[in-house]
């Protein structure tokens, strides 16, 4: 099949295409590399008895000296100090095997704080400062979870397990909770859109053997109203630069933000070539009938790039994409089918690398997965007819 044949579909065709496969879903915020190692980090911490009770104050002030700032770990989500009945089950049975049943220590209003890290002093010494405040010294090691929890049944299960936790919303553990709100709320009545195009211009991309079933679609929006500026098709089977080879780099969202840098390089220059786009190493001129009758170089980003755009694509980007949507600082990504051992924008995947909120990077953006439920007649969300 000749790949450059886009006659299989017309731009009236297209749009009745889309009225029949919409797809409903719902958007699942991704979880940034923090959250998802926050559910395994526990750090060993010393727990300590507070006999009498009326000397917590004085014995919470010598812990401070002997551990400033927790041996440099930041433990804030935890509760300084915790009764014996509020202890986990684990602890308190761990406590009791040691001590009389007359004991004080395992009285329900019976005190216990946290110290510090077991790292920062030895536990010897520590019973010794201790002797200096309290009348009789219970010192014991636990785990505690490292990080902050994610949410409040993180907290709730740590408190069970660990020692008590509290959950912050507004933890940085990855976007504003408040503002990754705003940024669903502005792209949920027309994601399904954006989601049907990227698939239809995948299968028109791989009807036509230009390449992978892959489509992305590049979307600007103004005022509330949002446009595309660029859809893109996977193009590395298409005979560039010699017959019979293709180009392994034109993935379709490299294409799409191609397009999207040619129309910007047109903007600032003040060009008039609007018929004629230089051929470039990712394909980065559009082919099919979707790509042509959708492209608007002339609209791209105010700003650096791809800023503030959105980009919709039917798979999680592979690595090299994933970099290239970050580097190009698009506003916010949202993916169909996830890609566990080649995606590089999901933390809980294989590769872990959750490249969309990295601060190490020099950009972080809003990313989702699109979890689709079901599509309308004519033919599932991978294009499958």
């Amino acid at each position: 099949m000749n790949p450059k044949d886009t006659s299989q579909h017309t731009p009236k065709e297209i749009d009745s295409k889309l009225a029949l496969r919409l797809v409903t879903g719902r958007l699942v915020p991704l979880k940034t590399t923090l959250e998802i190692s926050a559910r395994y980090s526990v750090v060993n911490v010393y727990i300590a008895a507070v006999f009498p009770t009326q000397k917590a104050s004085a014995a919470l002030n010598l812990a401070g000296k002997l551990v400033p700032n927790d041996g440099g770990l930041n433990l804030q989500h935890l509760s300084r100090f915790a009764k014996y009945a509020e202890l986990p089950e684990t602890i308190r049975t761990s406590i009791s095997s040691t001590q009389p049943p007359e004991s004080p220590f395992l009285e329900h209003n019976a005190k216990y704080f946290i110290v510090g890290s077991t790292v920062a002093i030895a536990e010897q010494d520590l019973i010794e400062a201790l002797s200096s405040v309290l009348d009789r010294v219970l010192v014991y090691t636990a785990p505690v979870p490292l990080l902050a929890p994610t949410s409040q049944e993180q907290a709730t299960l740590w408190t069970s397990k660990y020692w008590r936790t509290t959950f912050n919303k507004n933890h940085s553990f990855g976007p504003h909770p408040h503002l990754l709100s705003k940024g669903e709320e502005e792209i949920r009545e027309d994601v399904a859109k954006w989601m049907n195009l990227a698939a239809e211009v995948a299968r028109e991309s791989n009807k036509t053997g230009s390449g992978e079933e892959l489509g992305v679609v590049v979307i600007g929006r103004w005022n509330g109203i949002a446009r595309p500026i660029a859809v893109a098709g996977d193009g590395r089977w298409l005979d560039w630069p010699r017959e019979g080879y293709g180009n392994v780099t034109a993935h379709a969202a490299l294409r799409a933000i191609g397009m999207v840098a040619e129309g910007l390089r047109r903007k600032e220059e003040s060009e008039q070539t609007q018929g004629t786009i230089e051929e470039g190493i990712f394909q980065d001129q559009p082919y099919g009938v979707i790509e042509k009758e959708l492209y608007r170089p002339s609209e791209g980003s105010d700003g650096y790039l791809c800023h503030n755009l959105e980009i919709y694509c039917t798979h999680e980007p592979c690595v090299m994409c994933s970099m290239a949507i970050v580097h190009s600082r698009f506003g916010k990504v949202v993916f169909g089918q996830r890609m566990p051992k080649t995606g590089g924008l999901c933390a809980d995947g294989d590769l872990g690398h959750g490249l969309f909120w990295r601060k190490e990077l020099n950009w972080t953006l809003h990313a989702w997965h699109w979890e689709f439920d079901a599509v309308g007649p004519g033919a599932d969300f991978d294009g499958n007819a």
